[in-house]
């Protein structure tokens, strides 16, 4: 049997899963349902809140191919890609040992190609706050 570790085995599969993230679900579900997404979402707080699984899920919504009430299917290819960490538009970058300025220049080279499938190519920086200030300044 594969061992398979515990966030990722636990992590929420749909807004409704995120555990004390209501104002921020109802605002990114308005968000979602009027068609007002910002181009850049900023998650902060404690570890351990759900930061980057709210970022996954946001993904996973604008790339479903048939959300309901503003929650991802999870049933659609691009849902199970995202769920299995296997789709090519949504990247999830840890900038604590991808820090510098080359590999934010390599994002950004990046950023400028569409989306292989789905809606939008998503890239999630998590541990934002380990890169350099010229990484910083190079977003």
């Amino acid at each position: 049997m594969a061992s398979q570790s515990l966030y990722r085995k636990w992590r929420s599969q749909t807004f409704g899963d995120l555990i004390g993230q209501e104002p921020i679900v109802r605002t990114l579900k308005n968000a979602l349902s009027n068609g007002n997404l910002a181009h850049a979402y900023l998650f902060t707080g404690p570890r351990g809140t759900g930061k980057t699984s709210t970022a996954r899920l946001l993904a996973k919504t604008v790339n479903c191919a048939h959300p309901v009430d503003g929650e991802p299917c999870n049933k659609c290819q691009q849902c199970r890609e995202i769920t299995a960490g296997n789709s090519f538009n949504v990247i999830e970058i840890d900038a604590a040992s991808n820090r510098g300025i080359d590999s934010i220049r390599d994002l950004r080279e990046k950023v400028m190609m569409p989306p292989s499938t789905g809606k939008y190519k998503v890239y999630v920086l998590d541990e934002a706050h380990m890169l350099t200030n010229e990484a910083f300044n190079a977003l």
